[in-house]
């Protein structure tokens, strides 16, 4: 099964939850579509009525009485041939079955129907209009229902698909999240999905009630002359090629214009999210040219997919007349020269009227409508499949941390944090496609519970990479990482991460107020426990004087508060969670020295009874008497591990790179 009818199965699957409402739909569908052929089948009565001058009862009594003496002129050649002729003898057998029936029905209208219509000409034509008008009526209340339903069933399938891919990139892990990307996780669950709402839409509606009304045109056209009417259905499949045709290159087209509208996305999303820098250095001439680009590329891909469906269009039209000149000239033949062969072949039972030939046209004419609709919404079935590999493609992506098949249970930690010859490489490739070198290489580091270790080095050394690994945002490719004997990967995550506090250099704040932004860290937290974990992080003091207090709504990413009260909220954050260990990942590089000192104060309290990693390019001496040991690492590489005096001891140039400039006496 190709990836189109996978996508197609898959948007089947979710749309089946609703199988009530689509019943009722399609229901609705096959009402409409009935009443559609029966308004054009009226073609027949009306000109009856006003070119042949016969009133229907008569016309209904000069049929029965003509295909009775047909029926009576075939059963005299009947007794004439021989029964050794069986060909023959079937062959006039098959014409009487027909014509008797023709009678029974002609038969039961007369005895039903006619009774119901008028005498007078001008009386049936008024009758027959006013048939017309109140089937159109009708028709247009089944075509509100059955639009009413499919818009239930299409945002009722939308927002389970939605919910699905959001719930999908919640799963996956930090670096997958990171080569998705946040504008094309956007792209896809807007743009992508609206696109695949219009395609649901379509199916729901056009590619249901269409080919039914085509479908009804078509079953009572072979009622009135099955012969003519299958010459016109072997035209049909090329309009399966042509629209086989457009479909691949409308796809194609389409991908690259949702990889366009994502680039836009980014570029939107770079701009105002680093507003500051973009403004601070006059950077608006780069960005409109990002835009301008990405812009342009959209308009290029989508002219594209114009281009193909203003094509597809016309020729799909043109192959639909078509199918209805393949039955109307040769009906047209047999009407004029009043016979029932051309060529020797036999496309009709007897020669036809003009009203069978202009119910015929008014049937088969009644098909190009639905095929006109079909066309113009084949660019939009396109777009939105697209969609659904973009958007399925998101929901089928597995994340590189697994959960365990049978997770053990984790005690909460109380003797040691293990790295164990731990290997990191990220995923990805350089130009030439090499594979990226190793962030991390064979580090082996042994934390005593409730230790507070200084992880530090340069830019790029692999310090943030390596407590990344502790809370399982990815995965070592070599070694272990175990917490009191136990591989952190054979733990449920979310229990391995309840044990866990995390403080970045950037406070990820929420637009929510400041207490939703505590109780984050512990969302079973009391209000009680939230006074204490922000008294506790010195926030207590600026909170209480805001108008608002707790209550107070802070913003996007908290903008509303300065770096260190924000950076203080996020200490809170961490405190309510009551972790057994916290990291705390630059915490202090971006703020000033009170806000500094409040975090030392903070930890010196906090940190008794837990295991403590600071991660850090350059260590702060107010911190040193905090700090029972300093990691230092390089290019991924574990250079150095001990006390300060050890490292004063053994290693001054390792105390030198972390600019520490410690005093004899602390060293001694």
């Amino acid at each position: 099964m190709d990836g189109s009818m996978q996508n197609y199965v898959r948007i089947s699957l979710y749309v089946f939850r609703y199988r009530k409402l689509v019943t009722l739909s399609v229901v609705c569908a096959l009402i409409v579509s009935a009443f559609w052929a029966m308004n054009l089948s009226l073609a027949f009565p009306v000109v009856k009525v006003l070119f042949e001058n016969d009133s229907l009862h008569e016309f209904v009594d000069k049929e029965i009485a003509a295909r009775q003496a047909t029926i009576a002129e075939h059963s005299a050649t009947l007794l004439q041939l021989p029964d050794s002729d069986v060909k023959r003898r079937a062959r006039v057998q098959y014409l009487m079955g027909e014509q008797s029936g023709y009678v029974l029905m002609l038969t039961r209208i007369r005895n039903s129907v006619l009774p119901w219509v008028p005498q007078d000409r001008f009386d049936t034509m008024a009758a027959i209009l006013l048939i017309l008008l109140l089937a159109t009526v009708v028709k247009g209340m089944f075509i509100y229902f059955q639009e009413l339903l499919v818009g239930s069933i299409v945002q009722l399938t939308v927002n389970a698909i939605r919910q699905d891919c959001f719930r999908a990139a919640l799963r996956l892990d930090i670096q997958s999240l990171g080569n998705i990307g946040t504008p094309s996780l956007m792209s896809r669950m807007t743009n992508d999905i609206e696109q695949m709402t219009q395609a649901i839409r379509v199916f729901g509606v056009t590619l249901v009630r269409e080919p039914l009304k085509a479908g009804a045109c078509t079953l009572w056209a072979f009622f009135v002359n099955w012969r003519l009417a299958l010459l016109s259905v072997t035209m049909v499949p090329l309009l399966g090629l042509v629209f086989n045709f457009f479909g691949k290159r409308l796809r194609r087209a389409s991908h690259r214009t949702m990889e366009s509208m994502a680039r836009i996305y980014e570029c939107i999303a770079e701009t105002f999210g680093a507003a500051r820098i973009v403004i601070a250095f006059s950077g608006f001439r780069k960005h409109r040219r990002q835009f301008l680009k990405a812009n342009r590329d959209y308009y290029t891909g989508s002219m594209k997919i114009v281009m193909l469906g203003a094509l597809s269009r016309p020729i799909s039209e043109t192959m639909g007349v078509l199918c209805v000149f393949a039955a109307l000239a040769p009906g047209a033949y047999l009407v004029l020269r009043q016979t029932d062969t051309i060529l020797g072949i036999q496309l009709a039972a007897e020669p036809m009227s003009i009203a069978e030939l202009a119910t015929l046209y008014a049937l088969l004419a009644g098909t190009l409508d639905p095929v006109r609709k079909l066309s113009s919404v084949f660019e939009q079935i396109k777009r939105g499949m697209a969609g659904c590999e973009r958007v399925f493609g998101l929901i089928d992506q597995r994340t590189t941390v697994p959960e365990p098949p049978t997770p053990r249970v984790l005690i909460p930690h109380n003797s040691l944090i293990s790295f164990k010859n731990v290997s990191f490489r990220y995923e990805g490739t350089d130009t030439e496609g090499i594979p990226r070198p190793l962030a991390l290489r064979n580090i082996s580091l042994d934390i005593r519970f409730g230790e507070v270790i200084a992880v530090v080095g340069g830019n790029g050394s692999g310090k943030s990479t390596l407590l990344s690994l502790l809370p399982r945002f990815m995965d070592p490719a070599e070694g272990q990482v175990l917490i009191d004997g136990v591989d952190i990967r054979e733990l449920r995550t979310s229990e391995l991460r309840s044990q866990i506090g995390l403080v970045t250099q950037e406070t990820f704040l929420f637009n929510d107020t400041i207490y939703e932004n505590i109780r984050y860290g512990n969302p079973t937290a009391t209000a009680e426990m939230i006074h204490q974990a922000a008294e506790k992080a010195q926030a207590a003091g600026f909170i209480n004087q805001l108008p608002e207090g707790y209550q107070t709504v802070i913003g996007e990413k908290g903008g509303r508060l300065s770096g260190g009260q924000r950076q203080r909220i996020a200490l809170a954050r961490a405190i309510v969670r009551n972790p057994s260990i916290l990291i705390l990942d630059e915490a202090t590089s971006a703020v000033d020295s009170h806000s500094e000192d409040v975090i030392h104060t903070v930890l010196k309290d906090f940190a008794v009874g837990r295991t403590v990693f600071i991660i850090t390019h350059s260590l702060s001496s107010a911190f040193l008497d905090l700090v029972t040991r300093i990691a230092v690492l390089e290019h991924g590489q574990l250079r150095a591990v001990g006390t300060v005096a050890e490292l004063q001891q053994h290693a001054p140039a390792v105390l030198h790179m972390l600019q520490v400039d410690i005093p004899q006496t602390r060293a001694a």
